[in-house]
This record gives structure tokens, sequence and C-alpha cells, in this order.
């Protein structure tokens, strides 16, 4: 028998609706004729929840559905794949930010250097920002919102006092001068957000290990 239809015998058998079934689960009920009717698959947290509210173990639930599992499978290749590019990311996005600082410590003439390890910095910024584990965590409960927000204006602060730069005053070119004050806010606000992932993103490798 199909999950779908061990669902659906499973709320027949108690007589319920499926507006009923959704309120305990917490979705729609939409949602249950979905999975009802094999258009769609509940979560593994919502999978968990079912087969607790109708007292069927989860080897029950999935047995003789190959649909299914291969489902599953997909999921969990596909979160072994992020935890991957999180990883890499992680360790690359340390490294780029210490050689950014390096380079601009050192001396003045490896501006084109600095200029590719930026754009570089930034690309991973971005994979590392969408393979983040559970990024809703960071804006969850006010504490948290607290510390995020206070990491990002004192990192930034310091970033742009290092960074503070003054525009040459014979460049009056509308252009130029746009892309000096882009760049004098962006810089600051990526390195900021390198350090927060630096930090928060810690915690997270530890587990994914």
């Amino acid at each position: 028998m199909q999950f779908s239809d061990k669902l659906k015998l499973a709320r027949q058998q108690q007589q319920l609706t499926q507006t009923q079934i959704a309120e305990q689960l917490h979705v729609s009920p939409k949602t249950i004729s979905s999975w009802e009717n094999a258009r769609s698959f509940p979560d593994i947290g919502t999978l968990v929840r079912i087969s607790d509210f109708y007292d069927i173990s989860l080897d029950q639930l999935l047995r003789e559905d190959q649909t299914m599992t291969d489902h599953y499978d997909a999921i969990d290749k596909h979160a072994q794949r992020d935890q991957k590019y999180f990883q890499v990311t992680y360790y690359l996005n340390v490294t780029l930010f210490l050689v950014l600082w390096g380079l601009q410590a050192v001396s003045n003439n490896f501006r084109s250097v600095v200029g590719w390890f930026t754009l570089a910095f930034v690309i991973n910024l971005i994979v590392l920002a969408t393979h983040y584990p559970d990024y809703h965590a960071w804006i969850t409960g006010l504490p948290h919102r607290i510390l995020l927000l206070l990491l990002i204006i004192g990192v930034s602060t310091i970033f742009f006092l290092i960074n503070g730069k003054i525009a040459n005053p014979q460049q009056t070119n509308a252009a130029y001068l746009t892309g000096f004050y882009i760049g004098s806010v962006a810089k600051p606000l990526m390195e900021t957000a390198g350090v927060i992932f630096m930090i928060f993103g810690y915690g997270e490798l530890k587990e994914t290990k």
C-alpha cells in the first residue's frame, strides 16, 4: 500500500476529516489532500508528527512506497551536499578574509590583487549564505536578534573607521564619486558579514562534523 493510501485509511479509521487532521498537524487542508492524493510528501519533521498522531511507526508508513523512499533519499543527499558546501565555504571565508587584510596591511601595491580577492570573497560569501544550516535561527528570539544587531553595528563601525578614506578632491566625476562611496559602504559591510559568519558558523560547523 502506498503512503498516500495509508494516510487516507488511517484518517478514515479514526473518522476524522482532512480539516481536523490539518489543525492537528498545523498545515492546511489542501496540504492533507495533496498528501492523500500522492501529489506531494510531508517533510521529515511533519512525518514524525504524523507517525505519532496515528500511532503508526515510520517503518510502516514508508514501507512499500518506493517513490516516497526515493524522495527522502534525494532530500538526504541534498542535505549532505549543502553541508559540504557550507564546510568548504566557511573555511574559504576565513582564508580569504585573512588574505585580504594581510595584503592591505603589507602594501598598497597589491590593489589589483586585492580587487580579485575581494570579488572571490563576495562570491564565496553569497554561496556560504545560501548554504548556511538553519539560517532562520539567526532571527529567532529577541536575544538572538539583539546580539546580531549589535554585532552588525559594532563590527561594521570598526571596519568603517579602519577603511575610512576621503575621496580625491581632484576627481569631480559623478561616476567616480558614486563608485567611491558605494565601495566605501559595501566593503565594510561585506567584511562585517564575513566576521559574523565566522562567529555564528563555528558552532554550526562543529555540529555538521
